[in-house]
């Protein structure tokens, strides 16, 4: 008999993102380098949960033009959260 997989240690696929958004994402993370220090040069945004990251750290450690841009992301991404919930 096969054994049960460990439901603890799986974690469920994340969402890709349309390309757009992580363009979007992508751009504001250019705009907005002191928010994303801790970024490696090449990692690339490919999910939602990547976008809500963003967004995440353009309210907390930008600045109040970040904070705006992070809203308008934010618009984006929330009506693709509730199609995947």
């Amino acid at each position: 008999m096969a054994a049960e997989p460990d439901q603890l240690h799986e974690l469920p696929s994340p969402t890709p993102a349309p390309a757009e958004l992580c363009a979007r994402a992508a751009s504001l993370v250019r705009s907005h380098p002191e928010c994303f220090w801790f970024r490696h040069p090449e990692a690339r945004i490919r999910h939602l949960e990547d976008v809500r990251l963003v967004v995440e750290h353009l309210r907390e450690y930008g600045d109040r033009r970040a904070w705006w841009d992070a809203q308008d992301l934010h618009k984006c991404l929330s009506p693709l959260y509730k199609k995947t919930s």
